[in-house]
């Protein structure tokens, strides 16, 4: 989720290890615990100069090398990616979750000097020509692993700015910088949002006791956080509607008004970036090296959609009105966004006898975590265990091993519930990817920062059924990361194309509807006992409830972003806030106008233009999944197969194939549409 010519060099990102001798904590390539305590300003800003320095030194060396040869060019050029790719994620971890505001701050400017000479580098024509020559000249000799390798990075400078003249790519870094800028404060802004209300008890009528002693403050007021959790419970739960339209747009209503600038600009001036690249718009520069390959692709997928969903829509929005005039009469019988997951969680108490948080007793954090442990080892054929010798930044943090065929394969931390300045949604940070030199391995390491909602002094963190599926999610990303140990660093998990990136995680939510899995670990919190099958069974059917307005929210947040991107004189006739209303119309319910969500979007800045890619990923997810269900859903032979012809390839095979030759067929979307109750 960084800046510009991370998209094009540093997301693909390798990780080859550097060659600087240093103390610096944050430059240790050893596989030593990195001591994440004993971080401060000074070690941030004296890692980010040695790193500037000594890839300088790299890149004379890459243009001077003759003759060239796959060591010092090809090796010599993962070499440089590699320790500006590895700091930078390490900066972008303690950004992200640090306290302490005086390091954080400087990791925020240490991160963007670092982007800045990483976009310079895209720019760096002499580099740029080595690196063709020896592609152009040697290819032939070069495995067809090296070919995808540099040809990508091709790809990337001219895509970059290299087909320009000298003089047409004179604006090309000072725009760098100021999207670079742009997007950090975007992010900052986000982090730092701080707010909350204050209610009387009668205002929280609905929430359970052990909350609200949580929230309760000695003048007998209740102060609630602003945060994912908290308004989640509201939502859910408040039975005064102004409890929930008050809690839920002040949400809404994150790092605003101060990101509509800052928006504003982000859009107009990645218009200006592509368009002096030579591209029709920002979102048609995003997609040259993605698997939709151009804006019509997307709009024809997610119109696609759209005519699929609407009358799902439709009949979900009836049905909820229906059931909300009927249980409140006199309430409004107008349906509200906020009123949508009250009423729902509400029908499907009434409708269909399941209470959510009935099942949330059978999600304590701990036994969630370690049965998730356990149907992914049982799946891939890994082990997972406590690591004790691993300094954190915070003293929640728990860490652990991953091993993989009696190999210790990598490292990762949870990171698991909210507090100030955090990183406020939930996602995988890597922090270090596998490289290998000669017979000596450096593993990688990842974190899953999250925002889950923490247990009280009397009740344990207990998880809503949609919890488990987000944490099902992430590790998918982190266990994609940490068994992926290519050959050439750059290759990593994270060199996939962004509109796949998303599929093995998403992959891996489906076992949380499935029974098998879940009687593993799904115990009730108090007494032990196992989920019951008949409990399982009314979740399960109610899978498919509301499913259509889930996904048209999906597929709005989708247009939000890529309207922006790739329409951007429309964006500047009618303004953001009008296309975020326009888009939202999807969703069927009536739009407040006093809603800024786009200030808290944070994928607006970090998935430019992809985030369609959600979707779009979902449909080889299914896919994929469809060999589960037709061999057994807890079928080791197919989990290792998957764990060695998808997560353990990374960026090495083609997207396309590599689904291929796992399905024995090439892909469709019937799965997908099957998911979603549309028959094809």
């Amino acid at each position: 989720m960084k800046k510009l010519f991370i998209l094009a060099l540093l997301i693909i990102g390798g990780l080859v290890q550097a060659q600087t001798n240093t103390s610096n904590i944050l430059l240790q390539h050893d596989n030593r615990p990195i001591d994440f305590p004993k971080v401060n300003t000074a070690t941030l800003k004296e890692a980010v100069a040695i790193v500037i320095k000594s890839s300088d030194e790299k890149v004379k060396k890459i243009i001077a090398a003759q003759p060239q040869t796959i060591s010092n060019i090809l090796v010599a050029y993962d070499d440089l990616q590699y320790e500006i790719n590895d700091l930078s994620m390490k900066i972008g971890l303690i950004s992200s979750t640090y306290s302490n505001e005086a390091i954080r701050n400087a990791a925020y400017e240490e991160d963007e000097k670092l982007s800045v000479y990483g976009s310079a580098l895209g720019l760096n024509e002499p580099l740029y020509k080595a690196i063709k020559k020896f592609y152009t000249t040697k290819g032939s000799s070069l495995s067809k692993v090296q070919k995808k390798f540099l040809s990508e990075e091709i790809i990337s400078f001219e895509k970059n700015g290299m087909k320009l003249s000298t003089n047409d790519r004179k604006p090309l870094e000072a725009l760098n910088k100021k999207l670079i800028e742009l997007g950090n404060a975007f992010d900052k802004n986000i982090a730092e949002s701080k707010d909350s209300l204050v209610f009387n008890e009668i205002d929280l009528k609905g929430i359970d006791s052990e909350t609200l002693n949580s929230w309760k403050r000695s003048n007998g007021k209740y102060v609630v956080y602003v945060n994912g959790p908290n308004v989640v419970k509201i939502g859910e739960n408040a039975e005064n509607s102004k409890t929930r339209k008050n809690f839920g747009l002040r949400y809404n209503n994150r790092a605003y008004p101060k990101n509509i600038a800052v928006l504003d600009s982000l859009l107009y001036y990645r218009n200006v970036y592509a368009k002096k690249l030579g591209f029709s718009s920002y979102a048609a520069y995003a997609l040259a090296d993605k698997m939709a390959a151009n804006p019509e692709n997307v709009w024809a997928f997610e119109n696609n959609l759209i005519l699929k969903l609407t009358p799902l829509v439709t009949d979900e929005i009836k049905t909820l009105k229906a059931f909300k005039n009927e249980v409140s009469p006199t309430e409004s019988d107008t349906l509200y966004g906020s009123d949508f997951n009250y009423y729902s969680k509400k029908m499907l108490n009434a409708k269909y006898q399941l209470n959510k948080d009935e099942v949330k007793e059978y999600f304590e954090m701990n036994n969630t975590i370690n049965g998730m442990f356990t149907v992914y080892e049982t799946l891939l054929g890994i082990q997972i265990k406590p690591a004790n010798n691993m300094p954190v930044w915070d003293t929640k943090v728990k860490t652990y091993e991953i091993w993989n065929e009696g190999k210790k394969a990598g490292s990762f931390y949870l990171d698991l519930y909210p507090r100030a300045n955090k990183y406020t949604h939930f996602a995988c940070f890597a922090i270090s990817q596998y490289l290998k030199k000669g017979d000596v391995e450096t593993l990688p390491i990842a974190a899953l920062i999250c925002n889950f909602p923490e247990g009280t002094a009397n009740e344990p963190s207990l998880l809503e059924h949609d919890d488990v599926i987000t944490m099902f999610h992430e590790f998918g990303h982190l266990v994609h990361r940490l068994l992926c140990h290519p050959a050439i660093a750059s290759q990593s998990s994270s060199a996939v194309k962004r509109d796949f990136i998303e599929a093995p995680s998403q992959f891996l939510e489906n076992w949380c509807w499935e029974y098998d899995a879940l009687k593993i670990f799904a115990k009730h919190y108090k007494t032990g006992e196992t989920l019951p099958k008949e409990l399982f069974d009314k979740m399960k059917q109610t899978q498919l409830v509301n499913i259509g307005s889930q996904y048209i929210s999906q597929v709005a947040f989708g247009l939000i972003d890529f309207s922006y991107k790739d329409k951007y004189e429309e964006v500047k006739q009618k303004g953001t806030l009008q296309i975020f209303k326009e888009k939202m119309s999807l969703n069927q319910l009536p739009f407040n106008d006093n809603n800024h969500m786009i200030c808290g979007f944070g994928h607006l800045n970090s998935y430019g233009a992809n985030y369609y890619g959600y979707l779009w990923s979902k449909v080889y997810a299914e896919d994929m999944f469809s060999v589960f269900k037709k061999n057994g859903v807890m079928d080791p032979a197919t989990g290792i197969r998957y764990k060695k012809e998808i997560l353990e390839k990374g960026g090495t095979v083609p997207e396309t194939e590599m689904v291929e030759k796992f399905l024995g067929r090439k892909s469709n979307s019937d799965a997908f549409l099957e998911s979603l109750g549309i028959k094809n």
